[in-house]
């Protein structure tokens, strides 16, 4: 349970505290190692099989994606036992993209870290719980103190003097393990919201290919090959000009940036405090509007969660025409051999670009109204559980990054 009390705080090297918290330098607790040397390992030196060697790449969501990691000969193996990954070790990434983190919650097989990466561990006695520290890299603080340290115009780095020196706070250690508890229950839950509809996209994708795509007897049981545009209406976005926007304004411009493929990014660069009265109704969108990148890679799709978004133009919104096809439009554009097509018909040497003309006449087997309901009574409630864990997931992360701060800085304390 957290609460805000009335606390006393005292002045320290990262600002005001409260009593009874002290601060640390972080090579005081904690190891911190990174590799050296491998800069120059080829990727033809990776092999099929053999110790895992884990790079920034491999890091998302604050885990490790073992699928795409690669492996190394054991005669080039460093058996020196702090590059070695233990459960509970943090991993950071110093060159290039810095501060991205992985959690080494149970390690699958014996794997070691790139040049790019450092390990860090607690030592034998220390101070600091581990979980604490791992969401006290993620508050801002830490970030913003880890980017005044970072180096190199091209390549920036972030050398292990540098953050060795950091300080960081620390709470006694069951109020750390209690604030480490708040934040990880609300990160399990993200993260379960996530393994969800992971599974459910690839139920929903399944079920449009048995039933849709390779239905054999489709002709014959009241389908016709028609067009996309006999289903749904491909609407381009609207061309907002810069001189419209507003850095507090309450409505956010969705840009081909926020469409990647399966999952829609919610933050937005643009915003405008009005929305201009040519704006045609299907750009201002709602819950479950479905968005189709025309420009750059095109093709990508994704649903869009969340209030206020505005969408801007080289995007388009996919609008059954009946509201009861939401999911067929959806999983129809999902399916890989479609997006295929679509990349395709698309045009330009510099940057492809899509027409959501040719899009919304491209040749498609249409089913019978039966199919439809049928496919709709089943895949619609699967799409609309897929809308409301994102739009959760959204809602913990912005609970997430409130807390986050107030608690590291103790104006938050936990009972």
């Amino acid at each position: 349970m957290s609460t805000e009390i009335a606390t006393k705080f005292k002045s320290t090297e990262i600002g005001l505290i409260p009593h009874g918290w002290s601060v640390c330098k972080l090579q005081e607790n904690i190891l911190i190692k990174g590799r050296i040397g491998w800069k120059g390992l080829k990727k033809s030196e990776y092999l099929d099989d053999g110790f895992a060697i884990i790079n920034g790449l491999q890091f998302g969501n604050d885990e490790i994606d073992w699928k795409t990691v690669g492996r190394i000969s054991k005669d080039r193996y460093d058996e020196s036992p702090e590059i070695m990954l233990k459960d509970g070790d943090i991993l950071m990434t110093k060159d290039g993209t810095i501060g991205k983190l992985a959690y080494i919650n149970k390690l699958p097989e014996p794997a070691t870290v790139a040049s790019g990466v450092f390990v860090i561990r607690n030592n034998k006695n220390s101070i600091l719980n581990q979980d604490f520290l791992f969401h006290y890299f993620h508050s801002d603080y830490f970030k913003n103190l880890v980017y005044s340290r970072i180096e190199g115009a091209v390549i920036p780095h972030l050398y292990q003097r540098d953050i060795n020196e950091l300080f960081v706070p620390v709470p006694p250690l069951h109020e750390q393990k209690q604030i480490a508890e708040i934040l990880s229950a609300i990160e399990d839950k993200i993260k379960l919201n996530r393994k969800i509809n992971f599974n459910l996209e690839k139920l929903g994708g399944l079920l449009f290919k048995q039933w849709i795509v390779d239905d054999e007897q489709k002709l014959q049981d009241g389908w016709k090959i028609g067009k996309v545009s006999d289903l749904i209406r491909v609407e381009s976005g609207f061309p907002f000009h810069s001189s419209m926007f507003d850095e507090n304004g309450n409505y956010k411009l969705v840009t081909i940036k926020n469409v990647q493929d399966g999952f829609f990014v919610p933050e937005c660069t643009d915003s405008l405090s009005e929305i201009p009265s040519k704006v045609p109704t299907h750009c201002r969108l709602n819950n479950g509007d479905i968005l189709l990148s025309l420009t750059g890679n095109v093709g990508r799709v994704c649903f869009v969660y969340g209030e206020n978004y505005l969408l801007n133009q080289r995007v388009a919104n996919l609008v059954p025409i009946d509201e009861n096809n939401r999911a067929f439009t959806y999983f129809l554009f999902r399916q890989k051999d479609f997006q295929n097509t679509l990349i395709g018909i698309s045009r330009g040497t510099a940057q492809q670009n899509l027409s959501p003309i040719e899009t919304k006449s491209l040749e498609i087997p249409i089913p019978s109204q039966d199919m439809l309901d049928r496919f709709a009574d089943v895949a619609n409630p699967i799409f609309q559980k897929l809308v409301e864990n994102y739009n959760e997931i959204k809602n913990l992360s912005t609970l997430r990054d409130l807390l986050l701060p107030r608690l590291m800085n103790g104006k938050i304390r936990v009972k």
